[in-house]
């Protein structure tokens, strides 16, 4: 494996952290419409992290019914670090 692969899934992980960190602060913040780029910001967040995020819910749905918080991050980043150290061991 060339010596730039694993930087670039490194690289490649920690975005998505980023971006899912971004998304759950957007999940707990209000954004004004008055500032474009905040929501601008947020839908990209939530466009990023819709697909992985979305059959999460559904897995977890039957176990979170009244519950206020949302485990699907959490459990994408368990499940992110378990693939990235399979990956880059």
């Amino acid at each position: 494996m060339p010596v730039f692969v694993p930087q670039l899934i490194r690289l490649v992980f920690t975005a998505f952290y980023i971006i899912l960190l971004g998304r759950v602060i957007f999940s707990w913040v209000p954004i004004s419409s008055r500032s474009p780029a905040l929501v601008e910001l947020r839908g990209f967040c939530y466009r990023v992290t819709d697909p992985l995020l979305q059959p999460i819910r559904r897995l977890l749905a039957p176990y979170q019914r009244n519950s206020p918080v949302d485990f699907s991050p959490l459990v994408l980043i368990v499940l992110l670090s378990i693939v990235g150290r399979i990956l880059l061991p």
